[in-house]
């Protein structure tokens, strides 16, 4: 039996490298919230299992399509995401039931997903549309419960391609997708070059390194 258990563990080594790798699942969408574009009147919540929170009626008092202040739940069980939403402080917090154990991420349009793993570690990438801005977030909770920001693509664009942050982002992301214990991001340069980050888990640091692949032209 020790030699079967052996061999095999030599075959993991062999052909993978790492047979106990992380594994990720293709990303879910589990909803949408964000700002009400039309007068930017409340909070919109979409796909939610739960939602308390009071409607926004500053400008219509019969208003029942937004909300100003409350708590909304995605998904149920330990790995619900739950949103805290303030209209008028601007403020949309991810993460926990919790406010404590919340990440802040205030874009117009939000569409989250959500990423489960074969250990206990579950991922929400929260995709960023705001008008020519297209951007990723990714929390996750530890296995500790803990919420904590593992990605921002913003800082990728910083870093790779010497944006300082101010005007319109010269990077586009889109269509997020997993490979085993790897996250795979496309982007594209408003000159219509396109490529892909590599986000792949390290397990012993318990996070992510990041590499940049190569890049080709979009044709029309």
């Amino acid at each position: 039996m020790r030699k079967i258990l052996g061999l095999m563990m030599f075959v993991c080594v062999l052909f993978s490298g790492n047979c106990f790798a992380m594994q990720f699942s293709q990303p879910v969408e589990i909803g949408i919230t964000g700002y009400q574009q039309a007068g930017g009147t409340g909070v919109m919540i979409k796909g939610a299992t739960y939602n308390n929170g009071s409607y926004y009626t500053k400008f219509k008092k019969n208003n029942r399509n937004s909300y100003e202040k409350g708590v909304a739940r995605y998904g149920n069980g330990k790995d619900a995401l739950y949103v805290h939403y303030n209209f008028g402080k601007d403020d949309l917090r991810f993460g926990g039931k919790d406010i404590e154990n919340t990440i802040a991420n205030d874009y117009l349009i939000i569409q989250m997903y959500k990423i489960n793993s074969d250990e206990q570690i579950t991922l929400y990438p929260l995709y960023n549309t705001y008008g020519p801005e297209l951007n990723y977030i990714i929390i996750g909770r530890r296995s500790d419960g803990r919420f904590v920001k593992y990605i921002d693509t913003n800082e990728i664009t910083k870093r790779y391609f010497g944006w300082n942050g101010e005007n319109i982002s010269p990077i586009v992301y889109r269509n997020i997708s997993t490979q085993g214990d790897t996250l795979i991001i496309e982007y594209q340069k408003r000159n219509g070059i396109k490529g892909n980050f590599y986000f792949k888990w390290d397990d012993k640091a318990q996070w992510f390194s990041v590499k940049q692949g190569s890049e080709k032209v979009v044709r029309s």
